[in-house]
């Protein structure tokens, strides 16, 4: 229970932060989107990404293994875009508020990307997992809050 209360405790910092973000230049989603390379993909499968991402740089710190850290975190800078905006597969009654929150969550991956990546490249491998925790936490706040109305996990009618 306690768990469950931390992640949506954690998913309501994580949307008060990005108000504060929006008063921020290029902080919106769309200048987000900007700066990233457009690809055919679903947001479920740019989390599959990210979600290897992670797993690299978990795998790096556990292994002590500092390039596959750098690595999962260039990927989790890089990485790619939906073509058509992540807001596309959700339920259209949560798209805009969907393309609120994600600032927040872009920043909190970025900047704990960069922790991870500067802790592992002083062998500080505690302060590298306290980074990786960040990252974790967050996806596991995004998916409590966001993946219920997510376009793939509404009932299908039967055919």
């Amino acid at each position: 229970m306690m768990k469950r209360t931390m992640t949506f405790f954690l998913a309501g910092l994580l949307l008060a932060g990005s108000l504060t973000l929006q008063a921020h230049e290029g902080s919106d989603l769309d200048s987000i989107l900007a700066k990233k390379r457009k690809e055919d993909i679903s947001f479920a499968q740019l989390m599959q990404v990210m979600h290897q991402a992670t797993q690299m740089i978990f795998d790096g710190i556990m292994f002590e293994n500092k390039e596959m850290v750098a690595l999962g975190a260039h990927l989790l800078d890089e990485h790619p875009a939906p073509a058509r905006g992540p807001a596309a597969d959700m339920v259209p009654e949560k798209r805009a508020e969907f393309r609120n929150v994600m600032p927040a969550y872009d920043k909190v991956f970025h900047l704990a990307a960069d922790r991870v990546r500067a802790a592992a490249a002083k062998g500080q491998w505690q302060d590298a997992y306290a980074g990786y925790r960040e990252i974790a936490d967050a996806c596991v706040a995004c998916h409590a809050a966001w993946r219920p109305y997510a376009l793939s996990r509404q009932s299908r009618p039967a055919q």
